[in-house]
């Protein structure tokens, strides 16, 4: 009887499910939801045939990813509001580089401290993500 209702779920598994979860769970605010799905997410791409549902479900999974680390530092630092390279090293480059509209979105968020340093703003960056997210890991908002 318990093969059988973990087989059902493990059927009842797809990309598109999953997705909405990381979507949900990140719309709720729960991380802990929120990471438990990205593991689900990253054991069940490898049971998806070659091609572009993969790829775009990959995609989601790189975005919910960058989206777990600037929540998870903005839970740890204890100014987590805003991160930079000191703090969250490489982290603008590499949202800068992996999806072309972030710098120009966070443009009008960021500030700079006293030392001249940017400061990026977490929520506005964690936002930017799930709206990626929720197109699909297509185009940048």
């Amino acid at each position: 009887m318990l093969l059988v209702a973990a087989a059902v779920l493990i059927a009842a598994t797809s990309d598109v499910s999953i997705r909405k979860e990381l979507i949900d769970a990140a719309k709720a605010n729960d991380l802990r939801h929120f990471d438990a799905a990205i593991e689900r997410a990253q054991t069940f791409i490898d049971s998806m045939p070659v091609g572009a549902r993969r790829n775009a479900f990959r995609r989601a999974i790189l975005i919910a990813t960058d989206m777990s680390r600037v929540w998870h530092f903005e839970r740890s630092d204890a100014y987590g509001l805003y991160y930079d390279d000191e703090r969250l090293p490489f982290y603008y480059d590499r949202l800068a580089s992996e999806y072309p509209s972030y710098p120009k979105f966070i443009e009008e968020y960021r500030v700079i401290d006293n030392s001249g340093l940017p400061q990026y703003p977490t929520r506005e960056t964690r936002a930017f993500l799930l709206r990626l997210l929720q197109n699909n890991g297509g185009k940048s908002p």
